[in-house]
This record gives C-alpha cells, sequence and structure tokens, in this order.
C-alpha cells in the first residue's frame, strides 16, 4: 500500500501495515508537520479539528495530550476530562479499575489498542484501520466495543485514529 502526504501529495516511506484493501492512504509528512504546526502557528487543537472522526494524541507511555471533538463526543468527556490521563483510563476500559491501572494488569499485555499505539511510537511504522476490542464500564455492566484504528507518528506522539465503532452490549454479569 502506497502512502501519501494529504498536503504536498509527495510519497512517504514509512511502512504501513493493515487490513485496508485500499491502495493509496493519506498521512501528514514530517516536513509538512514541522511548517503545518510552526510556520503557520496553528495548534494542534485546530489541526486536529480538521479530522472528522475520533482522533487522540498519545505519547510513549499511553498517556493522552489532546483529542479532537469528535473524540470527546464519543468518549462523553470535556478536555480537562481526558489530557493527562493513560489511554484505558479515558476510554473506561474494564481492566483500567484493576490494581496498577492502565498498562500494568495481566489484560494490558494482549490489548491491541495498546500495541499497536506502541509499535507505532517505537518504530515509526503506521498502522491502517487494524482491528481492536475494547471491553469498557464497569464489572457487571460491561459494554463491548469493535473498532478500527488507525495510528501516525507525527514527531514525539501518535495520532490514534477510531475509523469504525460497533457497539455490542452484554448485560449485566456478562
Amino acid at each position: 500500500m502506497k502512502r501519501v502526504c494529504a498536503w504536498c501529495k509527495k510519497e512517504m516511506e514509512a511502512p504501513l501495515s493493515g487490513t485496508a484493501n485500499e491502495a493509496v492512504t493519506h498521512g501528514i509528512c514530517e516536513a509538512c508537520a514541522d511548517s503545518f504546526f510552526s510556520d503557520a502557528g496553528t495548534a494542534l487543537r485546530d489541526f486536529l479539528e480538521t479530522i472528522a472522526v475520533p482522533v487522540v494524541v498519545v505519547d510513549g507511555s499511553v498517556t493522552i495530550s489532546a483529542a479532537n471533538s469528535a473524540a470527546l463526543a464519543l468518549l462523553r468527556k470535556e478536555l480537562p476530562d481526558v489530557v493527562g490521563n493513560k489511554g484505558g483510563d479515558v476510554f473506561e476500559c474494564i481492566y483500567a479499575s484493576l490494581p496498577g491501572g492502565c498498562g500494568a494488569t495481566l489484560h494490558c499485555s494482549g490489548c491491541t489498542i495498546r500495541s499497536t499505539v506502541m509499535d507505532t511510537y517505537r518504530t515509526g511504522r503506521s498502522h491502517l484501520r487494524y482491528p481492536a476490542l475494547l471491553k469498557r464500564g464497569k464489572p457487571g455492566q460491561p459494554e463491548t466495543m469493535e473498532l478500527l484504528i488507525s495510528t501516525e507518528k507525527l514527531g514525539d506522539v501518535v495520532l490514534l485514529r477510531i475509523d469504525r465503532i460497533e457497539r455490542e452490549n452484554n448485560g449485566a454479569g456478562a
């Protein structure tokens, strides 16, 4: 699959993995990102608002530093409730409430969202429309969300995009 910068149309060299069948996908190259955010004086938050689907910005410890309005609407949260918190806490992962918290439970090692974000952070490799399950809510009242996620590294952070969401109520006691 070929990746091109949505701004300058230059082909991007970072490898891409995922389940999409499309021949071309878009991202933002490092040069355009530098120019867009510094020369134009555009804030990251303004950039995120140009993306119609939910996007959160996470660092190497999967702590959220920014989110667009679509993500805040999905999460039913305000920006101060999101920034500075671990992804599992913000997305209300059922396992984040266990001792150790987000990133430190037995379940975290198998978390597709965490492992995909961390792979992108470590390698710079983007992932496109990766299937992931999120079990969220409270014990005894879980909700399973089937997601398609995409990741892209931008400087020292990763953009985590939620491309598709399907909810399945598991009912009490499930």
